[in-house]
């Protein structure tokens, strides 16, 4: 029997200028390919050129296509151009069995979209923060249409986290949500030989967009940590520009304790893991946070608020703190340096095997094998 055809859209989807913006949609691309055929369609608004513009190229194993179409100066010609590349991308494609979208805003309506032309069921995958109650009641209007007009075509939600559930629960109220996470690589995110040293080392890695990950808490943390005369040393990995965050390091008289990397490669990150004595993380909302899971499997415990995959943490995995609370991370940073031999690696482990990539695959294909068998 020849493969099955599956086309994948997404709102946030990796691009030359911006290629760490929804990387797990490609990644999970990649690995839904091992079972079925894979064509993503990526469309990207552009201000310097006047014509569409058409790449069909392989990716990571699967097909994906690109357009890059004229961005439109208002809210009809921008619509207009989004459509056109749309359906420009569609003539490459001769079947599709069923249509999988990620992140319902802004790009809902290119779902539907392809619904309607390929007479596919539609899955809707969910990772975007903006239902939690503080920016849902911020929504525009057309994104409430959007969203009424979505769901009555969606076959399947899927939420990336049984936290994710909770805040989108109340505009899918009859949808059965299922949660099937993200996927990390086990067998490169793997245990490594930890050297122990008398500092204690932590990690952090992230955008260090303020708006989310509230860098700043980590160094107020790290400040009071300092005032206290407690050694330690904290490693930040970034793939953004940081060297405003530098100079609040310097300025904080943190620069013995704090250094920063990055851009690193994906698989660059494993030995910081596994040097490291614990992971922090100190986000006011997370959906997944995959470097929760990376941070298990190297057999790191981690420090981090209730969001995510650590909304429920259990002592044995690391240490759960108050949200946007530098106190809370202080303190805990200062019982991990003092506890941080009590955690068991392989335990972390198995813990992290939940979201390897035959666990997850195997999720997807009893999904997705209920709508094209």
């Amino acid at each position: 029997m020849a493969k099955r055809e599956i086309l994948i859209l997404s709102s946030w989807y990796p691009t030359k200028h911006h290629p760490f913006l929804g990387n797990f949609v490609a990644r999970n691309a990649q690995l839904l390919n091992q079972h079925y055929n894979v064509t993503v369609i990526n469309t990207i608004p552009s201000d310097t050129i006047s014509k569409l513009s058409l790449k069909d190229e392989q990716n990571l194993g699967y097909r994906e296509i690109q357009v890059t179409h004229p961005r439109g100066k208002y809210g009809y010609s921008k619509h207009y151009w989004q459509k056109k590349a749309l359906k420009q991308a569609f003539l490459e494609i001769n079947r599709i069995d069923l249509v999988i979208g990620h992140i319902l805003l802004p790009k809902a309506l290119q779902f539907t979209l392809a619904k309607k032309k390929f007479k596919a069921p539609l899955i809707l995958v969910e990772h975007g923060s903006y239902y939690r109650a503080e920016l849902r009641k911020k929504w525009h209007y057309l994104h409430e249409i959007m969203l009424r007009y979505t769901r009555k075509k969606i076959s399947e939600v899927v939420a990336v986290s049984s936290f994710l559930v909770q805040n989108i629960k109340h505009d899918f109220p009859k949808h059965d949500i299922k949660v099937i996470g993200n996927h990390i690589d086990t067998s490169t995110f793997i245990l490594g030989e930890h050297k122990p040293s008398k500092r204690t080392n932590f990690l952090h890695i992230s955008t260090l967009d303020p708006s989310t990950k509230n860098p700043q808490g980590i160094l107020d943390a790290c400040k009071l940590l300092h005032e206290n005369k407690i050694d330690f040393h904290l490693t930040i990995v970034c793939d953004e520009d940081y060297s405003k965050w530098e100079e609040i390091v310097v300025s904080k008289g943190l620069r013995e304790h704090i250094h920063f990397a990055g851009p690193l490669e994906w698989t660059d990150l494993v030995p910081f893991y596994q040097q490291s004595d614990a992971f922090i993380l100190n986000s006011d909302y997370e959906s997944f946070s995959i470097v929760l899971a990376e941070a298990w499997a190297t057999g790191t415990p981690v420090i981090s608020p209730p969001v995510g995959i650590a909304h429920e943490l259990n002592p044995e995995l690391g240490i759960q703190t108050k949200k946007n609370n530098s106190e809370s991370l202080k303190t805990a940073m200062q019982t991990m340096i003092e506890t941080k031999f009590n955690y068991s690696q392989h335990q972390l482990r198995e813990h992290a095997m939940q979201f390897s990539e035959q666990a997850i695959l195997n999720q997807w294909t009893q999904l997705i094998d209920k709508y094209v068998k």
